[in-house]
């Protein structure tokens, strides 16, 4: 593992991270080149480097987010781990804490990634026609955009299915009859995600059917266990 500290916080990385990110350099790069073959090799590797930076900061500053949204709650993160296997994990050894502090803890990546998803869209809107702005702007906000709807699903493992567990819990439910809930309500989204992807896609509106159809399609992934 590669331990850093970040906002004084611990961060453990498996090496095999850097590969991933790699990959995703390499299939950007290729994309603009192919796309944009008139800009050149050189030009399509810087560009692939500024889009894998804007796709994994979408991905990595989510948890890096809740370290602010945990302070503020009063319970402070112990850890967070990414690896190539799972989604980044952001870890806490005491979890005693009240149904509204779990609820705001678990706010900070959903915001982060609301506010970079406005931002992108802004310079998307305002940046020329054919520009690098723009292309980039796009990447970004596909990206912050299939995070926020995935981190808000109803699903346990993520901030939407524990702001909705803790809410019923503080309604009086019990934290299991919560979490069966939640389930229950995982797999409705992800499917009504999917449907709605899917429809919008026949109806040709491509990129927004796509973030929805491949977001629902991870979320039903958590619900049987193949995402985690």
């Amino acid at each position: 593992m590669i331990n850093l500290r970040v906002f004084n916080t611990p961060v453990r990385i498996k090496p095999t991270v850097s590969l991933l990110v790699l990959a995703i350099w390499a299939g950007a790069a290729g994309l603009d080149l192919y796309w944009h073959p008139g800009r050149g090799f050189w030009s399509a590797v810087l560009i692939g480097f500024a889009t894998t930076f804007l796709l994994i900061l979408a991905d990595f500053g989510h948890p890096l987010a809740h370290i602010f949204s945990a302070r503020f709650a009063g319970t402070p993160m112990s850890e967070i781990r990414i690896t190539v296997r799972q989604m980044p994990h952001t870890l806490y050894d005491n979890n005693a804490a009240s149904p509204n502090a779990h609820r705001l803890r678990a706010l900070g990546g959903p915001i982060f990634n609301l506010l970079c998803l406005l931002m992108s869209v802004a310079v998307f809107v305002i940046a020329p026609a054919g520009s690098v702005a723009k292309e980039l702007a796009s990447w970004s906000s596909v990206a912050h955009s299939m995070m926020l709807i995935m981190s808000l699903a109803p699903e346990p493992s993520v901030d939407g299915g524990n702001i909705l567990k803790w809410t019923l819990v503080a309604r009086g439910w019990s934290e299991v009859a919560a979490v069966a809930a939640v389930r229950r309500a995982g797999w409705l989204f992800g499917i009504v995600a999917v449907v709605l992807g899917l429809c919008l896609i026949a109806m040709h509106v491509w990129v927004i059917g796509g973030i929805f159809s491949a977001s629902g399609t991870i979320i039903l992934g958590m619900a049987v266990g193949v995402v985690r």
